[in-house]
């Protein structure tokens, strides 16, 4: 099954693991149905003091344990699409964007770049104990035949497609 990996900025990732964020903007979406599973890759090598505390109030990670790690994963249960006359044009609408996606009008204004964008609705979020490596997953590329696996060996600019991983207890 068709999954996505995406990958994340730690300051992004302790709203997400907090609860505080639920959306996350990209400027574009997969091409799968919802609802999907998302992998989240905490990026960013230099960033030493992650430390992310999750709904039920736990210590996630500390001290850089995430970094350059996947360190859980969501459902992505609805994609809506950002436009920039919603945001640009309606209080209410703005207020409620923002508050989910943790963004200002001028930050979504910044990486839109007054172009539409995708809002990707965060849940069943997961923290994993022990965040996994990148080479634990499998990616998947295009081919005239469909969808390959290919041995990830970086992590995606954006995001990617992914095999879903089985759970393993």
């Amino acid at each position: 099954m068709k999954a996505v990996l995406i990958s994340i900025q730690p300051k992004w990732c302790e709203l997400i693991a907090s609860g505080k964020k639920t959306i996350e903007v990209r400027k574009t979406k997969p091409k799968l149905e919802t609802p999907f599973k998302c992998y989240i890759y905490c990026s960013e090598k230099d960033y030493d003091k992650i430390f992310c505390i999750d709904k039920f109030m736990h210590k996630v990670f500390l001290d850089g344990n995430g970094k350059q790690k996947v360190i859980g994963e969501f459902v992505c249960d609805r994609i809506q699409e950002i436009t920039y006359t919603q945001i640009y044009n309606f209080g209410r609408y703005r207020d409620v964007c923002e508050a989910e996606t943790r963004l200002d009008f001028y930050a979504l204004d910044d990486y839109l770049k007054q172009k539409n964008g995708y809002g990707w609705h965060i849940s069943d979020l997961v923290i994993y104990d022990e965040p996994k490596e990148l080479s634990e997953f499998t990616g998947l590329r295009k081919t005239k035949f469909g969808y390959g696996p290919f041995k990830i060996t970086r992590p995606p600019q954006s995001w990617c497609y992914v095999e879903e991983r089985k759970e393993q207890e």
